[in-house]
């Protein structure tokens, strides 16, 4: 899985989560996810997810004293706040 929307059908109703990269299985019975996050649309933080990539931008932009790990780490939150930014965008009512 890439970091982005999963979209769950349950008893008929639909709910809409912010992933990250994770790994799923399917059967022919169910579908199993396993990821490091995954929110409900409803409990993202718009404004908190646009101020994390701001951050991440400016942190990317200045890279030049960050060692690979840091780079990786950053660019990993970034994703993260993308998809959350994404799928709350989306969705909202």
């Amino acid at each position: 899985i890439k970091p982005g929307e999963v979209v769950i059908m349950q008893n008929g109703k639909k709910d809409y989560l912010a992933v990250v990269e994770g790994f799923a299985t399917v059967t022919q019975t169910k579908v199993n996810i396993l990821t490091d996050m995954a929110i409900e649309w409803q409990h993202i933080d718009e404004t908190a997810a646009e101020a994390a990539i701001e951050r991440a931008k400016s942190t990317l932009a200045g890279r030049h004293d960050l060692s690979e790990e840091e780079v990786a780490s950053v660019q990993a939150s970034l994703l993260k706040s993308l998809a959350q930014l994404h799928v709350k965008r989306r969705h909202h009512s």
